[in-house]
């Protein structure tokens, strides 16, 4: 074989591989674009906010700021533009550098912030004092979910009192402080504790700060189970933990014995007469 053939056989077989690879290129190209379409490597600026925003609160301009994401992780209610979403109220607390979604909103008709912007329908917003230690020491904050217990007279009962859960899962809405003035003309600052109950657990816990003294209990996020109690009295509080020492003394009744009546001996008495002379002789009539 002639060197010119081999060179032939060679450009040959270069154009083959050449070809081959060629079509495998174009294969392997087709399938990363099916599975990997140009809309989903696209970048979308949406908004996100630049500083932690509360309920209630009002967003500016300066709350915001357009940041990318990719088509295909876009979260629901996003907003492409910054001029949506100013003079919004927020209903929910959002984190800084979290997108905006329009569930964290009010209804765009809705332009005034506050406790009114964030009440949930059908509720009502109730405020309560509380000291320090009724307002769990300074461990409640907006969003926290308490039972509201009350301590008051047993009705019909003399110095008996009763504590009774009357309200569970209630949603607080806000926690402050006011300056109260005291018996002495001092101002103290008392924890006011802002509650959302509906029109009849509104009623309860009117009456419950009128008629006696109320305490607040936190209860976690996940716990939303509803408990029925039947109330503690000082004297069922007292039976609690109670030692063997502390039961009742059991008393036996015991059958009366009643004593027979002495027995009184008969005596006779005998008068002898001898002339002017009289004898008188006792005798036992026994």
């Amino acid at each position: 074989m002639n060197k010119s053939v081999r060179i032939l056989f060679l450009v040959i077989a270069l154009g083959m591989a050449s070809l081959v690879s060629y079509v495998v290129y174009q294969k392997t190209s087709r399938q990363s674009t099916v599975l990997q379409p140009e809309s989903d490597q696209e970048i979308v600026q949406i908004a996100v906010v630049d500083r932690n925003l509360n309920r209630g609160a009002k967003i500016t301009q300066q709350d915001l700021r357009m940041t990318s994401y990719l088509r295909k992780t876009l979260p629901n209610g996003h907003f492409t533009d910054l001029t949506h979403a100013v003079d919004r109220i927020v209903i929910k607390p959002i984190q800084a550098t979290e997108p905006l979604l329009e569930s964290a909103l009010a209804p765009p008709d809705l332009t005034k912030g506050g406790m009114a912007a964030v009440i949930t329908p059908q509720k009502r917003a109730m405020a309560v004092k509380v000291d320090d230690v009724i307002g769990v020491a300074g461990f409640l904050h907006p969003g926290h979910l308490v039972d509201v217990l009350v301590s008051l007279q047993k009705p019909g009962e003399k110095r008996t009192q009763v504590t009774k859960t009357v309200l569970e899962n209630i949603l607080v809405l806000s926690v402050g402080t006011q300056a109260q003035e005291t018996e002495d003309k001092t101002s103290k600052k008392v924890t006011v504790v802002t509650l959302e109950v509906d029109l009849e657990e509104a009623e309860k816990l009117a009456l419950a700060i009128n008629q006696g003294r109320i305490q607040i209990a936190l209860r976690g996020y996940s716990d939303t189970d509803q408990i029925l109690t039947k109330g503690i009295t000082v004297k069922s509080l007292l039976k609690s933990y109670a030692t063997a020492s502390n039961a009742p003394v059991k008393v036996s009744k015991v059958k009366a014995i009643t004593p027979k009546p002495p027995i009184v001996k008969q005596q006779l008495v005998v008068e002898v007469m001898n002339g002017n002379n009289v004898k008188s002789l006792t005798m036992d009539g026994n």
